[in-house]
């Protein structure tokens, strides 16, 4: 009987071997501390819209000369962005910027370098702030222009000399969305800056953490928000991170878990894995989301195995920190 039960639930994390792991570098500056307290949902007005910015198209011989003159920061900003789409200036401030003396200076110096990258033309910002005149400058909006993208395809010797159509004005609830995924990411850096045992090993942004799979003779693709990897006390951590905003109904909410078990079934990412599936975490907006989301899996998957955890904004550090018990997953 007790074999049964165990059966139903899948392994959760790998421990640590003897052998080195490759984990990526802290390329971000260790003084930052983690606030903690920003929440990974983000206010604004109205639809954005995109000014035109920096000088007219730049020529390949004018992006090798910027890749001489730029920073360091400068290319962690670019490439950030790169793989965000959008971040608020406060966003950056926090990842790249570190505090010193003043949190104000450090905003400030963020803001000289958003301008500068602006001025160069390799990012763009909207005339509408997320948050509203009263969030000063941590409320506007950054993205890659196309001249970016082709300094970092350049500097990397993956030159595309197709013209690029990436960075064209968002929708209003895609940008939301997509702030909010790059909010979730600046918390997990700013986890593993305050608990120096815990690293970020890996992170996938969409599309890169889309898994295709088969079910029924037909391809499908699981599509969370974030692939995570942490290290923590000797053991690996897996996270398919989604990302609620209270925007899509609950059956629709359930039809993706279903995708989840189907994914589980067919045991590739077990098999890339050691045997773990990573877990599937909803982080939501409150207390009577989190409730209903829990409801409906526990009705919608009696007999399946317990594999998500649901979570509010703020209870994020201590599952990166502490790991998810099977007491948490549903």
């Amino acid at each position: 009987m007790s074999k049964k039960k165990r059966n139903r639930r899948t392994p959760v994390r790998t421990p640590v071997r003897d052998r080195p792991l490759a984990i990526e570098d802290r390329r971000f500056p260790d003084s930052m501390n983690f606030k903690g307290k920003e929440d990974y949902r983000n206010q604004a007005e109205s639809l954005p819209i995109t000014p035109k910015d920096g000088p007219a198209r730049l020529g390949r011989n004018q992006l090798i000369e910027l890749i001489d003159r730029l920073s360091e920061r400068d290319f962690e900003i670019l490439l950030t962005l790169k793989q965000a789409k959008y971040l608020l200036t406060g966003q950056v401030q926090r990842l790249h910027v570190p505090v010193t003396a003043k949190p104000a200076t450090a905003m400030q110096n963020a803001v000289n370098n958003m301008k500068k990258l602006k001025k160069h033309g390799l990012v763009k910002t909207f005339d509408r702030r997320i948050g509203g005149v009263r969030a000063g400058s941590a409320s506007f909006v950054w993205c890659l222009t196309e001249a970016g993208q082709r300094l970092l395809d350049l500097k990397d010797g993956a030159e595309n000399l197709q013209r690029s159509h990436r960075y064209l004005e968002p929708a209003y609830a895609h940008l939301k969305h997509t702030l909010a995924i790059a909010e979730c990411y600046v918390q997990l850096v700013e986890i593993s800056r305050r608990h120096k045992d815990i690293l970020l090993q890996n992170i996938e942004w969409e599309p890169d953490c889309w898994r295709p799979y088969r079910q029924d003779g037909h391809m499908m693709q699981l599509k969370p928000d974030l692939s995570v990897v942490t290290r923590n006390a000797g053991y690996i951590d897996r996270w398919f991170i989604e990302i609620d905003m209270n925007t899509e109904a609950i059956p629709v909410i359930i039809e993706k878990c279903k995708r989840y078990h189907q994914y589980l079934s067919t045991g590739i990412e077990q098999r890339r894995n050691e045997g773990v599936f990573p877990i599937p975490v909803w982080i939501v907006v409150n207390d009577d989301r989190k409730q209903k989301i829990i409801d409906a899996i526990k009705e919608s998957f009696k007999k399946g195995p317990h594999m998500f955890v649901v979570i509010k904004a703020e209870e994020f550090e201590s599952l990166i920190k502490n790991g998810a018990n099977q007491e948490q997953m549903y």
